[in-house]
């Protein structure tokens, strides 16, 4: 795992990170990171960001079929031979 340090924290904001982690019994270390983890939660476009940079490295093509599509295939009897 790695490390961080924040400076200038505003003190109310410490505080209430120690009450919570008297309050559950775990470390104020703890807290912190479980406050910055809800937090930062990656975006739409960040996600879609991941998976273009996966996509360019490893050379993986993208999925054009969609979940309709793959239904609408299923009703219609569009299956492979080996699904059967």
């Amino acid at each position: 795992m790695g490390n961080l340090l924040i400076r200038d924290v505003e003190d109310s904001i410490v505080q209430r990170l120690k009450t919570k982690a008297e309050i559950n019994g775990t470390s104020l270390q703890y807290e912190a990171s479980r406050a910055l983890e809800r937090g930062a939660p990656l975006t739409g476009a960040e996600r879609k960001a991941i998976l273009d940079r996966f996509e360019r490295e490893h050379g993986f093509a993208k999925v054009t079929t969609t979940g309709a599509d793959m239904v609408r295939a299923i009703r219609d009897g569009d299956q492979d031979e080996d699904s059967a």
